[in-house]
């Protein structure tokens, strides 16, 4: 018999092995939503799309970070961030496509400004290769 504890989720009700729940203060100790449901969840809460409008956006995508540049699902780096981000408008609350953590980061730092964002790219090239390490 196995010592793994098993719960079954409250919205998909399959059961599934503790390490799929988060950890919450609750009398079982653990989340009614194992983590697919919350993230669904929270996406609705927080962006007003559904599981399929997610899965849609990202088949677009090809699975990848909507950065072109950007190299998330076509190589190992990315591989610990999970599912793709949101990314939003945060003025009108229109999604615009789905980022991996580091560009969505990287475009809040940015403050969503094109002009910041060429400003930091032509420093980079200015720059690139161009310091020397004492």
């Amino acid at each position: 018999m196995s010592n793994v504890l098993k719960i079954r989720c409250q919205f998909c009700n399959e059961v599934k092995d503790a390490s799929e729940f988060y950890k919450m203060k609750s009398a079982l100790g653990w989340g009614k939503r194992c983590k697919p449901c919350y993230a669904d969840n929270q996406r609705k809460i927080n962006y007003g799309i559904t599981p399929e409008e997610y899965n849609k956006l990202l088949e677009e995508q090809g699975g990848t970070c909507a950065n072109e540049a950007c190299n998330y699902g076509k190589d190992d780096d990315h591989k610990w961030h999970g599912s793709l981000s949101v990314d939003h408008c945060h003025e009108t609350g229109v999604v615009r496509g789905l980022l991996c953590q580091w560009c969505n980061t990287a475009e809040g730092y940015l403050k969503s400004s094109p002009e910041v964002a060429e400003g930091l790219a032509k420093y980079i090239r200015k720059h690139n290769g161009n310091t020397k390490q004492s």
